[in-house]
Parts: structure tokens; sequence; C-alpha cells
């Protein structure tokens, strides 16, 4: 894999971060409202960690600091990782998304010593489908941005923008960000506080949070079944393997304030 870094202004770091240079810098991070103008918004947050998190791998001449065999070693069981990691997150997000009978969204009736019915959900249940959602998400995180694959950085990239889009209403359900773009869950918060109908709305149905993050996480591990498959040679791989990246102005004020 050879990899070119051109002057700032040609094809640039859309390309790692899956944007499309023709649809103008709006596009950057799949998707993330904002402009190279407006660095604060990137520069000490999750995009920069990313981005040097991949080009750590490599020295001032493009070159990996490791050896080949090592790095297959390495890179095959980071793939497996990450593959991992993604099915874990799409299984965590199938119970979320679950209807009819098996949805964790069904009320349910309940009786108090009185003998009053009442009906509501089932909030333990929904905490522990919620941290588990949480719990793999974290894990595809920290697995994903150690990938030398600019699909699965994209991927990754594009799950951390999703949550910073959306932190504000996962802070209603008592769902916070960390430093380490982690998500962490206040159990108590979400059982006795927050509003039933933003976390519901957050993690059920088409285009909803969750549905989101597990679209980008199925496409991370394609990109990690298509990764492995190239390096055990079951499956042959026709990208060529070289990426024109004009990142190194960008990188360097990575360097300087993340």
């Amino acid at each position: 894999m050879s990899l070119t870094i051109n002057s700032f202004g040609n094809n640039s770091i859309y390309s790692l971060f899956g944007g499309n240079n023709s649809s103008g810098i709006n596009s950057m991070f799949g998707g993330l409202e904002g402009s190279l103008t407006s660095l604060s918004q990137i520069k000490s947050g999750s995009y920069g960690k990313l981005v040097k998190s991949y080009y750590s791998k490599y020295d001032n001449d493009g070159n990996l600091k490791s050896d080949t065999s090592k790095k297959s070693k390495i890179a095959d069981s980071n793939l497996s990782e990450i593959r991992n990691d993604s099915s874990d997150l799409s299984k965590a997000t199938d119970k979320l998304l679950a209807k009819g009978k098996n949805s964790i969204w069904n009320e349910v009736e309940s009786t108090d010593e009185e003998g009053n019915v009442t009906k509501d959900y089932d909030k333990d249940q929904i905490y522990n489908a919620i941290k588990g959602f949480a719990d793999a998400y974290n894990e595809l995180v920290d697995s994903g941005q150690k990938s030398e694959s600019t699909g699965i950085l994209s991927q990754v990239a594009a799950m951390v923008t999703t949550s910073a889009k959306t932190a504000q209403t996962l802070g209603k359900a008592g769902i916070t960000i960390d430093n380490k773009n982690h998500l962490n869950v206040d159990e108590d918060f979400l059982k006795n506080k927050a509003n039933m109908t933003y976390v519901k709305d957050l993690f059920n149905g088409t285009g909803s949070y969750a549905y989101q993050v597990a679209t980008k996480s199925s496409m991370a591990n394609s990109y990690a079944s298509n990764e492995l498959a190239s390096i055990t040679g079951r499956k042959s791989y026709t990208n060529s393997g070289d990426y024109s990246l004009s990142a190194d102005d960008m990188i360097s004020k990575f360097n300087t304030t993340t």
C-alpha cells in the first residue's frame, strides 16, 4: 500500500472519511456540517484522534513503521476484533428495534400492594438493552480507531459524529459522551428521570439514533470482512491500495492542538 500526500486543496481528506469532494466542504466526515476554517469543531475532538490514529502508523516518508509480517498478524487480529464488535453492536441494536410481542417498548401492567393496576414501560429491561448497546458501541469505537483501513475509520468516525450531533437528546435519556468517545448510561436517570418518549425515539424505529449507528456499524463489518478476506487470500481485492490525501496541513494542526 502506498500513501501519497498532496498539497492542501486537491483530493483531500474527504476520501478518508467517506465524503465527496464535489459536494463541497460540508460533506466532510460523512455529512458533518462544518468548515475547515472552523477547526475548533474537529481539531480537539474525535475526528482528530481518529485521523492521528491512522497516520501514527506511518513514518515521514509514508511507509509503515512495522514489518510486513507483523503488520499482517496485527491487522488480522484487529479486523477479527472489529467484526466481532460490530456483530455485538448489531445484536444489541436488534433488541432495541424489535417489534411486536418481542418489543421492549411494550408497556406492561403491574399491580401494587393495594391492588391498583398501572401500565408502564419495563424500565429495567430497557436500561439493560441500552446499556448493552452502549457497551458494544464503546468496544467498536476502541477497536475501530486502531484500524489501518480508511473504510473502517470512516464508519467509526461517522458513528462518533452521529453521537455528537445527538448529544443533547442523548443527555435527556441520561446518556453522556466522554473524552474517549464512549457512551455512558446513568441508570438512575434513565429509569427515574428520563422522559421515555425521548428514549424511545432515540432507540426505536427506522431512522432512529440506534438505527443510524447500526447502519454504520454494519458497513464497518463489511469493510473488515473484505480486508480480512484480502489478507487470507480467500477473495480477490480489486482496489489499488493507493490513497491520495491532501491532509498534511490538517494533520500538523491536529498534532499541535490535540
